[in-house]
């Protein structure tokens, strides 16, 4: 009977977290977010920008004086490749709003420049000019991830962007684990023998860890929490109505009706996690990124 209560308990817990409305991220979450790292920076005066084929005459320089208090011959500089259809975002405007700092912060022996909200371009190139008339322009890349990072070195000319695939590896790896805790804790209540069932246990929720790391785990790289949370009910539907068929036909021990009863607890239990957690992850994924 006790352990009918703590089965029950937890079912009432995570029906709880998962009625509770999700974090409001509309206009107060994440926005796109691109830091560039400057490795051996220009000893003199420079501004860096970036540059995008999809400007639009919105004035991100809007403070008052701060364009007039920029280097005009450099600013003009920055359009050097206006001719091939690039322009500097942050300095001609974009079509919705963006945030940045043509002269970056010092950190250490390098230099960051942040580029925030909306408008910061997909697909960009990094342009430096000085203020001795030196132009410099990385190749093209395009964003993967709502808030990113790229290191470009002054000296060769060469930009690395971190590799997502970590952040991939990540994602599937403080999501699986913590299922595969929740669901075994509750497989052994249930009364199931892990001996009996480990191999069933482990396919159903690899094979659903990585269905989750692959549309769970873009949305929230590539879109921020806020479209992860709602790719999260279909997919998550989806996986309980799969691991409950697959434990009701091949789950040993028990009668039928029980192993689907677990299989709906284990999954809303992993599901609860999952939704408490991810804003949580999304903190540490950026970090690789």
């Amino acid at each position: 009977m006790k352990k009918f209560k703590t089965i029950w308990t937890i079912v009432f817990i995570c029906t709880l977290i998962l009625t509770l409305p999700a974090a409001v991220y509309a206009d107060i979450g994440p926005k796109d977010e691109l830091t560039v790292y400057v490795n051996h920076p220009p000893k003199e005066l420079y501004y860096l920008d970036l540059l995008t084929q999809e400007t639009s005459p919105y004035n991100n320089l809007s403070d008052e004086g701060e364009r007039e208090s920029l280097n005009s011959t450099m600013v003009d500089l920055l359009y050097s490749y206006a001719n091939e259809g690039w322009k500097p975002a942050l300095t001609e405007g974009t079509g919705v709003p963006m945030f940045g700092n043509l002269i970056g912060e010092p950190d250490g022996n390098r230099m960051v420049h942040e580029f925030g909200y909306f408008g910061v371009p997909d697909t960009y190139r990094i342009i430096i000019v000085t203020e001795s008339g030196e132009i410099t322009v990385s190749d093209t890349f395009t964003r993967k991830a709502l808030q990113s990072s790229i290191t470009f070195d002054y000296n060769s000319g060469k930009a690395v962007v971190p590799n997502i695939a970590y952040t991939y590896l990540l994602q599937f790896i403080t999501t699986c684990i913590p299922t595969l805790i929740i669901e075994a804790i509750l497989l052994l209540l249930f009364g199931f023998k892990l001996k009996e069932n480990w191999k069933v246990f482990l396919f159903a929720n690899i094979i659903t860890q990585i269905a989750l790391t692959i549309i769970i785990g873009s949305a929230l790289i590539k879109s921020g929490p806020l479209s992860a949370y709602i790719t999260q009910f279909p997919i998550e539907v989806a996986i309980l109505a799969f691991e409950s068929i697959l434990y009701y036909k091949f789950l040993k021990g028990k009668t039928p009706k029980t192993r689907c009863i677990y299989g709906i607890v284990a999954n809303l239990a992993s599901w609860a996690i999952g939704f408490f957690l991810l804003s949580y992850q999304y903190e540490l994924l950026i970090r690789l990124l």
